[in-house]
């Protein structure tokens, strides 16, 4: 499954645009964490439940994209599977803490006080960490891969032989 060099400059730029954006949602996570225990809880419930509809209405059609299509061109360019299986794995954790967050949420709708709150926060805070620390394994370790693939075919490009070219 080949991509030409310009197919493959759009999927980085996509990328690329797409985690700019998610970090904007993950800062948004750091922010309500640090506001649990400042704030009334029902105030904080709705902060949970913004940051729950970000994870359905903005992550998980990301994680979707990534699963759907990522990772498939990236398996299918290096011919094996194993390069993405972390990537994977962390986006299992990120749907389990997401679940967690969703439990925390209905107990602090419901007027949990201080060991509901310090579970919340100590779940966003984790829920933070994974995916700071997932998106930067991506760009470290599997999106060069995509550029690896650019650099290849700057080079078949360069080796053609002017006047050969379809």
């Amino acid at each position: 499954m080949m991509t030409t060099a310009a197919g493959t400059q759009a999927i980085w730029a996509f990328e690329e645009h797409e985690h700019r954006d998610l970090v904007r949602g993950i800062n948004r996570i750091h922010d309500v964490a640090c506001e649990i225990g400042r704030r009334p809880t029902p105030e904080l419930s709705a902060d949970v439940l913004d940051v729950l509809r970000w994870l359905d209405g903005t992550l998980e059609p990301h994680i979707g994209w990534e699963e759907a299509w990522l990772y498939p061109e990236i398996e299918a360019r290096i011919g094996t599977p194993w390069a993405t299986r972390a990537a994977r794995f962390d986006h299992q954790q990120v749907r389990e803490m997401a679940a967690r967050l969703r439990a925390d949420q209905a107990l602090l709708s419901s007027g949990g006080g201080g060991d509901q709150q310090a579970e919340a926060r100590c779940h966003l805070f984790g829920l933070e960490a994974l995916l700071r620390a997932h998106i930067e394994r991506e760009e470290r370790f599997l999106i060069p891969l995509l550029e690896d693939e650019r650099a290849t075919l700057r080079a078949d490009e360069r080796s053609v032989p002017v006047g050969t070219l379809d």
